[in-house]
């Protein structure tokens, strides 16, 4: 693209195209946006569109196989409520303060992973797509020492480069995936936690399966070999829906010495977690994405 004044051209247009209607957008009264543009993103979303309807509806029933036909579209309503508050507050962080950001998120036991951090150790922390997981870029301003996001870098330059820009605005490092572990070998001595998003469907080649919400399930172990390599702390980031919009994140404990670990046993005690966290509260997963893949 740097030796293609055209194209950089396009692409710059392109990214300012989305950055200032998003930025302007995200500048309304919450009363504005979580209302009234709330209602019509979960009335097209869910109402007109349809989106991926039946991909959510499959999804919870094969997960949730206790649940009633009334059960279940009611989380699918509530599901589709919830992905429209979450693209209102996904815009808003492209202008809201840090200042702002921390009434929003709370962190209730922070205290554990300051203990990790005196004790110089490496953290690898593991969640799902649940919740509003982009808030989590506020955490730089929790922690006294570099917070990572590890990541898969997208196809679209455009969507990748206003989801950096997001991730990275309080502080935040994003390391593409495949430079994790050369990064954090490089830096050894030096404390710091790095953030898996660890529920993506890996790919029919993932030797990794558990029985997970029910269907066999393959799972991304990358944060676990990482772990091992790094003899990382391993901790399970969980994420609760206040009742005031706001958003509670927890620390749990998996591991305190990765390489002490049985195989597979860190992956399979993040499936349990998350399998819980889902269980408790189903609405706030993804459940749009398109997990199993695979036929059972």
């Amino acid at each position: 693209m740097k030796n293609n004044p055209l194209k950089k051209v396009i692409y710059d247009f392109s990214f300012l195209s989305v950055y200032f209607p998003v930025y302007l957008l995200g500048l309304l009264p919450l009363s504005v946006s979580n209302g009234t543009i709330g209602k019509v993103l979960y009335f097209f979303s869910y109402r007109v569109f349809r989106y991926r309807y039946s991909v959510v509806l499959q999804n919870l029933s094969r997960a949730l196989p206790t649940k009633s036909y009334g059960e279940i579209q009611q989380i699918s309503k509530e599901f589709y409520r919830h992905l429209s508050a979450m693209v209102i507050e996904t815009t808003k962080l492209f202008s809201i303060s840090s200042t702002q950001l921390l009434k929003k998120v709370e962190v209730t036991n922070v205290e554990m992973i300051l203990e990790y951090y005196q004790q110089k150790r490496n953290i690898v922390a593991v969640l799902g797509h649940y919740g509003n997981w982009e808030y989590l870029n506020i955490l730089p301003a929790y922690l006294p020492f570099p917070v990572n996001a590890i990541y898969k870098p997208l196809s679209n330059p455009v969507m990748g480069k206003l989801i950096h820009h997001i991730r990275t605005r309080f502080g935040m490092r994003l390391i593409p995936a495949n430079q994790a572990l050369r990064h954090l070998l490089k830096q050894k001595g030096q404390p710091q936690m790095s953030i898996f998003i660890a529920d993506q469907f890996p790919g029919i080649n993932e030797e990794t399966k558990f029985d997970f919400l029910h269907q066999s399930t393959n799972m991304f172990n990358g944060a676990e070999k990482l772990s091992i390599a790094t003899d990382a702390v391993v901790v399970y980031i969980d994420i609760k829906r206040k009742p005031d919009s706001c958003w509670e994140v927890g620390f749990s404990l998996i591991t305190d010495s990765a390489r002490q670990t049985r195989e597979q046993q860190i992956t399979r005690c993040f499936a349990d977690k998350l399998q819980e966290t889902i269980t408790a509260q189903p609405a706030y997963w993804l459940w749009s994405h398109k997990r199993w893949k695979i036929a059972r």
